[in-house]
């Protein structure tokens, strides 16, 4: 567990793809358990309050609150969109604009624990807003059989809303997702091996190219790299 910030009232964590946020249906250890461990070796109350989520394969920074006044506070802070989140990422593809906004509507289904794009008026309909930049893009490989080339974007995203699967679905349904994204990717997107053969981009083969790199709270800006960054 790499600790980023930490004070009387919260604590700031870095989470590594692959780890659950909270505890599921396995036995893995998860990271709310590792914050209640490291809180009881110090000898402070066993208490952490987990206020953002993240997909167990994405990286980034998480933050929990010490006390139930402060996880009151947070939660409602966050529900009112007053955290500032920044990711990087590894999209397949290019995207139409190098700079823009991308705003849907998505509904969860449950059964499924996936997220799709739907009409503004379907019933379970929750409005999505990010903001994209392109930093780069390189070129992967060539098919042999067409002139169409395959492309990987790194990009700066500013998530304004904080929907199940926002980012991921987002993009993939331009088109573009994210790379290693099994669950929302689509064919002919660029495989994790070829993406660390061919352009050095180190991703792990159970995790998605998406890193929560950055997190404003009550003015203070919390920042991280992920693994893969410093590699381009």
């Amino acid at each position: 567990m790499k600790v980023i910030y930490e004070d009387s009232k919260i604590l700031v964590i870095y989470k590594k793809a692959g780890q659950l946020t909270q505890s599921g249906k396995n036995f893995d250890v998860d990271l709310t358990s590792e914050v209640l461990n490291y809180r009881k070796k110090k000898g402070e109350d066993v208490y952490a309050a987990l206020i953002n989520r993240l997909d167990r394969q994405v990286s980034g920074l998480v933050l929990f609150a010490k006390t139930k006044a402060e996880a009151g506070r947070l939660s409602k802070q966050m529900q009112q969109g007053g955290f500032n989140k920044q990711y990087y990422g590894w999209i397949c593809g290019k995207p139409k604009d190098n700079k823009g906004s991308l705003v849907d509507f998505l509904k969860k289904d449950e059964k499924s624990n996936t997220s799709m794009v739907v009409t503004e008026d379907e019933s379970g309909a929750k409005r999505a807003e990010l903001e994209y930049e392109v930093i780069k893009t390189v070129e992967v490989a060539s098919d042999g059989e067409s002139t169409e080339t395959q492309y990987l974007s790194l990009v700066r995203i500013h998530l304004i809303t904080g929907r199940h699967h926002q980012i991921r679905v987002q993009f993939a349904s331009r088109g573009c997702p994210l790379l290693g994204d099994g669950k929302y990717g689509e064919a002919g997107a660029v495989s994790v091996q070829d993406a660390r053969n061919l352009c050095n981009i180190r991703v792990g083969r159970q995790e998605i190219a998406l890193c929560a790199y950055s997190l404003e709270v009550d003015g203070n800006v919390y920042t991280v790299l992920p693994e893969w960054f410093s590699e381009n």
